[in-house]
C-alpha cells in the first residue's frame, strides 16, 4: 500500500512547521524582545478593521479549501 501527499497538506505541514519553530525560538529567547511574539502578532492583527476582514477572509477561503472541495 503506498500513500500519496497531496500538495495541499505539504503546504499545511510546512505552516505548521514554521509555527512550531518559531514558537520553539521564541520559548528559547524569552526575555530578549528583538523577535515578535504571537501576543503582538495578535495585537497588530486585530489592531484594524482592514486586517480583521482579511484575516476572515483568509479563514473563509482555507475552510472552503479544506472542506468544500470534491474527492
Amino acid at each position: 500500500m503506498t500513500f500519496a501527499i497531496v500538495p495541499g497538506a505539504v503546504v499545511w505541514s510546512v505552516i505548521a512547521g514554521v509555527g512550531v519553530v518559531w514558537l520553539a525560538v521564541l520559548a528559547l529567547r524569552s526575555g530578549s524582545g528583538a523577535l515578535l511574539g504571537p501576543r503582538r502578532v495578535a495585537r497588530w492583527l486585530f489592531g484594524s478593521w482592514l486586517s480583521r476582514g482579511i484575516i476572515i477572509a483568509a479563514w473563509g477561503a482555507a475552510g472552503w479549501h479544506m472542506f468544500c472541495q470534491r474527492p
